[in-house]
């Protein structure tokens, strides 16, 4: 069948921005339907949950200063030029501008000094947030994700410890702790200001029923391709033409795959940045014994592959996913190599960063790395030390700062971090980049995008958020979705929001009349 022709939101013209993607036309013969959508999100880790409660409606209010004199003065005296008005309608550069701290995001500064007042002093104090249901502004979206809500949370290894505090692992409206204590059993000691990874993964799929966006999630979703459609003639204005995204892929089922096709004018891709591992690029790094994932390695300590009386494992890298397999490999009385590149004492290590009270397990790795093996039966450090050539025969050839080791082990546990997979866009999405001649990198090369509403800045209706960004924490990423829902309520209904800035109705919303714990019909 031919594909209908559809109503575009946008209106109005956009300056011309580069073309990277491919454009076709939209008539094509398909027997899959075509779903017309205001918003399609590609990924549904907490920054999708995020925007998903952001686009259904709700929206926060600034509530005040609290008692402590937060937010600063400067940023709580604009807030409060504009009273009673959401902060999805108010200029968000203008509410950012000098705010500083662990983001290079201002939006999701402002989002973060707003909802976790003081948080990199170590302050866990109450949101200065309060939240209002708007059904008449929800926009008609879809977020597809590949397992259940949560994203890649829902795969990691359940008992590891979050680095971030519980509370900042929580979501729009509604308190991690309470959620906990309600759910499940809480840790004690000093660690109790940490969640386990389980109870976030749980927290995360919970929260999308508890706040009723259900409807608006496809999960098992695999989407195969995103690429850009001739321009349709607006219904209401033969004189204004409106770009729009073809969305295609497939849901897997119990009976088989269920092909999906959506248009919109706007994709937001949330995919996180963990879909592929980083290589070595050296040989024999595809050999069988060769893992490069912290649930791979533990499967095989589990199915006992890899035990106390096998020769040692070699964990590659520095990072906390390492340590982690350091951990669990120790605790099984399995014999341990550790190769990374820098020094020990090298200060740019994340363990030096973490306050040892509270981060006991990782404080204990980085001294067996410093300990040069003296102390620490079973385990074995190599500072300075690469991978050169991984062998058929289990044989590992490591060069060192001096001279280079030959040495054999049973499997090869490589963690130096991962990648996003942007395969389902033109070229990879590589053209997309701050720098188009590297690859991706959620670090050193994140998508081009505009600060202040985290839209492309080489093609125009598409977003990104969360690590694509660089905003690799989950209190950071939520101030994405701030950005995105104004930016594209601002495009759907311009003049409308234009009156609202400017004579914000008296919505009135007290202390009182809020309750965080809200579960929408």
């Amino acid at each position: 069948m031919r594909t209908k022709s559809i109503r575009c939101p946008l209106t109005g013209s956009r300056r011309a921005r580069q073309a990277v993607a491919d454009t076709r036309s939209v008539d094509i013969e398909t027997s899959v339907k075509t779903i017309t959508k205001d918003v399609v999100v590609i990924g549904n880790g907490p920054s999708a949950i995020t925007l998903s409660y952001l686009l259904s409606g709700h929206w926060p209010y600034y509530k005040g200063m609290d008692e402590m004199g937060h937010p600063p003065d400067f940023l709580h005296y604009r807030l409060e030029s504009k009273p009673n008005c959401p902060l999805v309608l108010q200029d968000l550069k203008e509410l950012s501008e000098g705010l500083e701290g662990r983001s290079s995001n201002p939006v999701a500064l402002l989002y973060d000094i707003l909802n976790h007042p003081d948080a990199d002093t170590g302050q866990d104090l109450p949101s200065l947030l309060a939240w209002k249901n708007h059904p008449e502004h929800a926009l008609d979206h879809v977020v597809l994700g590949r397992g259940p809500p949560g994203g890649s949370w829902q795969a990691m290894e359940g008992d590891v410890l979050t680095i971030s505090r519980g509370t900042w692992m929580e979501l729009a409206n509604l308190s991690f702790r309470e959620w906990e204590e309600s759910v499940c059993d809480r840790q004690l000691g000093s660690r109790q200001k940490r969640a386990s990874v389980k109870n976030v993964a749980r927290y995360y799929h919970d929260y999308v029923d508890i706040k009723g966006l259900r409807p608006y999630f496809r999960d098992s979703a695999e989407v195969t391709s995103v690429r850009r459609v001739d321009q349709f003639k607006n219904a209401s204005n033969e004189n204004n033409d409106c770009g729009l995204w073809q969305v295609t892929g497939h849901i897997r089922k119990a009976e088989g795959l269920e092909d999906f096709q959506y248009l919109t004018p706007n994709v937001v891709l949330a995919i996180g940045g963990s879909d592929c591992p980083n290589r070595m690029n050296v040989a024999g790094e595809n050999l069988p014994f060769v893992v490069k994932s912290l649930q791979a390695m533990e499967q095989l300590i589990s199915s006992q592959q890899l035990n106390s009386r096998s020769e040692p494992v070699l964990i590659v890298g520095a990072g906390l996913s390492a340590a982690d397999a350091i951990i669990a490999a120790h605790f099984h009385g399995i014999p341990i190599i550790h190769a990374f590149r820098r020094k020990a004492t090298d200060p740019s290590l994340i363990f030096g960063q973490l306050p040892s009270n509270m981060y006991p397990e990782y404080h204990k790795v980085y001294q067996m790395m410093k300990d040069n093996g003296m102390t620490y039966s079973g385990y074995t450090p190599m500072e300075q030390s690469q991978v050169v050539r991984i062998q058929n025969d289990g044989k590992v050839c490591l060069q060192g700062p001096e001279c280079s080791t030959r040495i054999k082990v049973s499997y090869v546990v490589v963690l130096i971090g991962s990648r996003p997979s942007l395969s389902f866009l033109e070229n990879k999405g590589r053209d997309l980049t701050v720098d188009v001649t590297k690859p991706i990198s959620c670090r050193n090369n994140p998508l081009d995008v505009d600060l202040f509403t985290l839209e492309s800045t080489k093609q125009p209706g598409l977003y990104a958020m969360g690590p694509l960004v660089s905003d690799n924490f989950v209190r950071f990423a939520q101030g994405g979705a701030l950005a995105i829902t104004r930016d594209i309520h601002l495009k759907s209904c311009p003049l409308e929001s234009k009156e609202e800035v400017s004579n914000p109705p008296i919505l009135h919303v007290p202390q009182e009349s809020v309750n965080y714990l809200d579960c929408p019909a």
